[in-house]
């Protein structure tokens, strides 16, 4: 068997083991989840449809589970697992659709980043919304930028069920159709925003009489210390907001998908004619130009949501762990640092020294947020979460470095999670370390070389 197969292989490994991770990650009970789940379980008891301000097109996906539940007796939890289902099954979903515009030892590392160096980990143990508005739409985008014909049709349905589900991201949707728009002029792509908007609207009239009343008229923090806090809505200064969002230490989108601050980078060995992986580097006529529109659309949808959740008053998600608003910046993240590790030898040290930093950062944020999650952070969400605010700001309070300053017990289950993050980061990092370390070492020896052909040294 050859060294190309043996890594081929041992890459689809380490896919089976993030799956198995992702499957047997703990059920985390609570939070707006609760709410989402308790307005499910009204309606198909009693058919009733509550005024919560959450949307019931996300939950009611999650019925077979519902009624599967019921029948073996566990309900709840068995609804818990549906964010887990939904983002393998997506997983799957865009290893397909990708095929044609990404080489298989870049799918390879693209499922491993989302699996291991990703926020999904955290966010697959609750029933949030934001797993789902992720995959659909980033896979129901990836649709309409690669395929053609009757795929068009699937992956605008997955676009706007998606963003119905989550309205603030409609904004993102727009930015990402208008993009659409450039690309293949053509301006139906305007309609997917349009009918998300009229789902969001035909909800809002449906479960509380009006087209326009959304469920959050009036809601507002609680009064602290902070200049902003207790004022409702989009209240909060946009300056403040997007410094907040971008680069805060414990909800800075640089900290948990750095991949998203790097340029997305030439296919560095499009011009050999077969890839280490034994498929063509560039695996169909145009396919550059179609991953770079699926970069592209998907960036879109972050910017979007970045401009409008920077000025709602709880840009930070609540008292959760990470940036929660954000998952779907974990796509785009992924896809660039995928491409990067992908072909290393073809950027300069410099680069991939960065990229390593990012892949180190990108799989720290993946195990803390399954393994860690939000330990030691409950004393400043007490007092109506007075000193909350620390935990966004203060570096040593983020969730991310508190495990460094109050350790935590770990059970035999999350030292095995952790073993099989070590394996994820080996695995994704491999590339870049052997392309620094052979140059570092042909730097040495030049360096040596010269320094004892050269003249002698005097004082």
């Amino acid at each position: 068997m050859s060294a190309n197969a043996i890594r081929l292989y041992f890459g689809y490994f380490v896919l089976f083991v993030g799956t198995w991770v992702i499957a047997a990650a703990p059920i985390y009970l609570g939070n707006d989840g609760q709410v989402r789940y308790e307005s499910l379980d009204t309606f198909l008891r009693t058919g009733t449809l509550d005024r919560s301000k959450y949307s019931h097109y996300g939950p009611l996906a999650a019925v077979p589970l519902w009624y599967l539940g019921e029948a073996i007796g566990l309900t709840q939890e068995t609804v818990w697992v549906f964010n887990r289902v939904v983002f393998l099954a997506g997983l799957v979903g865009l290893w397909i659709v990708l095929r044609p515009v990404l080489s298989l030892r870049e799918r390879v590392r693209f499922a491993a980043f989302l699996l291991f160096g990703s926020m999904f980990p955290w966010h697959v143990m609750g029933f949030f919304a934001e797993v789902f508005h992720a995959v659909f739409v980033g896979l129901g985008l990836a649709l309409l930028a690669v395929r053609r014909d009757w795929w068009t049709a699937l992956g605008a349905v997955l676009v706007v069920w998606g963003t119905a589900n989550i309205p603030a991201s409609a904004v993102g949707l727009a930015l990402a159709a208008c993009v659409l728009v450039w690309h293949r002029h053509r301006l139906r792509y305007l309609l997917l925003p349009v009918a998300a908007a009229g789902l969001i609207l035909f909800e809002n009239y449906i479960r509380r009489g009006d087209l326009f009343a959304d469920g959050y008229a009036g809601e507002a923090g609680y009064r602290t210390v902070l200049p902003y806090s207790a004022q409702p809505g989009f209240s909060y200064p946009l300056f403040f907001g997007l410094l907040s969002v971008l680069f805060s230490f414990g909800k800075g989108l640089i900290f948990f998908t750095p991949g998203l601050f790097a340029r997305y980078p030439d296919n560095a060995l499009a011009s050999l004619p077969r890839g280490e992986d034994g498929e063509r580097s560039e695996p169909g006529e145009g396919s550059e130009a179609k991953s770079r529109l699926v970069y592209r659309v998907w960036l879109a949808v972050v910017i979007g949501l970045v401009l409008v959740y920077a000025r709602w008053w709880a840009w930070y998600g609540g008292a959760v762990w990470g940036p929660r608003f954000f998952l779907f910046a974990s796509l785009p993240a992924s896809l660039v640092l995928a491409r990067w590790t992908a072909h290393p030898e073809g950027h300069s040290t410099c680069s991939n020294v960065l990229v390593l930093v990012a892949v180190a950062l990108s799989c720290w944020v993946g195990v803390n947020g399954i393994v860690y999650s939000v330990h030691g952070s409950a004393p400043y969400w007490a007092d109506d979460f007075a000193l909350e605010y620390v935990t966004w700001y203060v570096p040593e309070i983020s969730v991310l470095w508190r495990p460094f300053v109050v350790p935590m017990s770990l059970d035999w289950k999350d030292f095995a999670r952790l073993a099989a993050f070590a394996l994820g980061f080996a695995y994704l990092a491999w590339p870049v370390v052997r392309v620094v370390a052979i140059r570092a070492a042909h730097g040495i020896a030049s360096l040596w070389h010269a320094a004892r052909s050269g003249e002698r040294w005097r004082i």
